[in-house]
Parts: structure tokens; C-alpha cells; sequence
């Protein structure tokens, strides 16, 4: 499978396709990008991870982040609807306002933030497909993923926990960048070999601490934290080492705990543009990216364990043309 692997150097494939972009490494119509690193032999390799039987759900209830972080997402709307005999109830909610999956049509390559720079992956759609009334491209929808059948083996990286062992602080709500080098070291904390601790196919998360430093705040400041002049979140640094780092360990998807993965304001320079992590992950090489994960308990059971790959499962809403999704995601140790 990966005989012609491209190295990261060899990225892009094509001089005139956008930075560091992979379109074309799994076929020029490839709707998975990095899914395709899941495989029948991954997902039966990863069950071995199951030693303890014990089962960690990875989601924030819908309702957190209260109010969603993002001021122009609405909050959930949860209305019950009572029948003669039984009672239903009617769900409403932004797919980016909790914990979220994001597709492959989340977040295109721009170099001005206007709809005629906008490139998806592979190229295989523009806005206008995806946003037109009635259109019926489905092209790089969610349901790509959520009829894919993600499972395989995960690892935690926990920055966090690392952090506060050494008695040093960190601010979730500024823009505090995570470097790969800092990664390394975790994985060293953790007991494991920075040069091998992932397989291909692996799903990474990194526990930034966000979700600890979020729930601590009181209700008056959670409320008024979306609201500050310019939104800052902790999160990997936007560079060309993280870029390489994530690339050459061929993960199927990355995910954390804070907002956006990648610390917030988006962006850096990256081989002279400025460029985010979302626009080569997600438009360059169809790699999802999982935010607000719930890894409070997983880190527990981690550490107490001494174990820190785990067996995961994610299950998208099979929603044709979709964007994003609750990733309805669990870990098993």
C-alpha cells in the first residue's frame, strides 16, 4: 500500500496544486483521503488494544461549550414533543457547536477568505456545489465517513498532564502553540518511543487541557468567554515541523480537546503563505480533524493503566452532503 509513498518533500505532487497538498496520492477522485489508512488489517490489529474491557465516551453533551464558543453558531435547541402513550423529542443543533468531526467540506484553501480562492479536496468540488439549493453533488460529503466504518487503534497524548507535572502553567483561552518537538517529549513522559509509537492508520489525540481549564471557569465567565475582542484557543502551532510530523506517521485522523486542534487565530507561515493546519489537513490531504474531545477520563484511565493506545470507534450522522458531525466517539482499553 504504501510502496510509492510520497514523502512529505514530495508534497505537492503538482506544482500548480496549493501548499503541501496530497491530491492525487490515493487517485485523482479519492473521496477518503486519509481514512484510506484504515483497513480491514488495522481495524482487526487494533482490537488487541481491548485488554481491560473498559468502555470511555469521548463526547461533551451537546449543550458544552455553553454558549457555543463561536458566537455565530446557535446552541442546541432540545424540544419534547408528548403523543397519546409516548413522547418523542426534536433535536436542533449546529454540527460545529460541541464535539465535531469535520469533513471534507468544512475548510477549503484560500489565500484571501473569499469564496473565488476556496479550493476542496482534490479539487472535486467547488462552493457553489455545495452550498446551491437543490444541488445534487454529494461529493465529499459526511457520509463518506459515517459508511466508511472508522475504528482502529488510537493513541492519547496527554500535553497536559506533562505540563502539570513539571509545575508549569499553560492558558488555554490564549493562543499558546503545542510544538511537535514538546509532542516527543510527551511521548517519552508516557513510557514510549517517539520514533515508533504510532502504526499506520492511528487516530491521535492531544489533551491540551482546554476542556479541564473550561469547565473550572464559573458560569459567569464561560458566558462571557466567547464574546472577548479576538477568540483565542491553545492548540498545535501552524508550522511546516507539525505538518511533517503528522505526515510522515500516516494517521488516519487527528483530533483534541480545545476548540480547533490547531491554536487559535488560525494560521502561520508555512513555506511563505499563510497557512492554517485545517486548509492542508482537511482540503490538502482529506485528513478530518475531531474538536472539544472529552478526554478527562480517558487521561485517568491512561495513566492509571499505564497504557496509552487504546481501541476507538467514531460514527458519523450518515447525512448526504453533510459537513460536519457529532463524531459519537468511545474508547476502549
Amino acid at each position: 500500500m504504501y510502496a510509492n509513498w510520497p514523502t512529505f518533500d514530495d508534497l505537492p505532487l503538482h506544482p500548480t496544486f496549493p501548499t503541501k497538498a496530497a491530491w492525487g496520492v490515493w487517485g485523482s477522485d479519492d473521496e477518503f483521503g486519509a481514512l484510506n489508512h484504515i483497513t480491514p488489517d488495522t481495524i482487526r490489529a487494533a482490537t488487541a488494544e481491548i485488554q481491560y474491557g473498559v468502555a470511555i465516551n469521548l463526547n461533551l453533551e451537546l449543550n458544552i461549550p455553553n454558549p457555543p464558543l463561536n458566537p455565530n453558531r446557535p446552541a442546541i435547541i432540545h424540544a419534547f414533543v408528548p403523543f397519546p402513550g409516548y413522547t418523542d423529542d426534536v433535536i436542533s443543533l449546529n454540527t460545529q457547536a460541541s464535539t465535531q468531526f469535520d469533513g471534507l467540506r468544512h475548510f477549503p484553501y484560500s489565500t484571501n477568505q473569499s469564496v473565488d480562492t476556496y479550493q476542496f479536496y482534490n479539487e472535486l468540488i467547488t462552493f457553489d456545489d455545495i452550498i446551491a439549493p437543490g444541488s445534487p453533488i454529494k461529493t465529499l460529503g459526511i457520509q463518506n465517513s459515517a459508511q466508511k466504518g472508522i475504528a482502529g487503534r488510537g493513541v492519547l497524548l496527554d500535553w497536559a498532564g506533562w505540563k502539570e507535572s513539571k509545575n508549569e502553567t499553560y492558558q488555554s483561552f490564549e493562543d499558546e502553540m503545542i510544538k511537535v518537538s514538546e509532542l516527543d517529549e510527551v511521548v517519552m513522559w508516557q513510557g514510549l518511543n517517539p520514533s515508533n509509537f504510532t502504526i499506520p492508520g492511528d487516530w491521535i489525540v492531544v489533551r491540551t487541557g482546554f476542556i479541564k481549564q473550561y469547565t473550572a471557569l464559573s458560569t459567569h465567565d464561560q458566558e462571557v468567554l466567547p464574546f472577548r475582542d479576538v477568540s483565542k484557543s491553545i492548540g498545535l502551532e501552524a508550522s511546516e515541523e507539525t505538518l511533517r510530523w503528522v505526515w510522515d506517521k500516516k494517521i488516519s485522523i487527528i483530533g483534541g480537546d480545545n476548540p480547533t486542534v490547531e491554536s487559535a487565530p488560525l494560521g502561520g507561515i508555512i513555506l511563505g503563505q499563510n497557512r492554517s493546519l485545517h486548509e492542508i489537513f482537511i482540503s490538502g490531504w482529506g485528513q478530518s480533524i475531531v474538536e472539544y474531545l472529552d478526554l478527562e477520563m480517558l487521561a485517568e484511565k491512561c495513566h492509571e493503566f499505564k497504557k496509552f493506545s487504546f481501541f476507538f470507534t467514531l460514527q458519523d450522522l450518515n447525512v448526504v452532503g453533510g459537513i460536519a458531525s457529532p463524531p459519537n466517539a468511545m474508547a476502549i482499553l
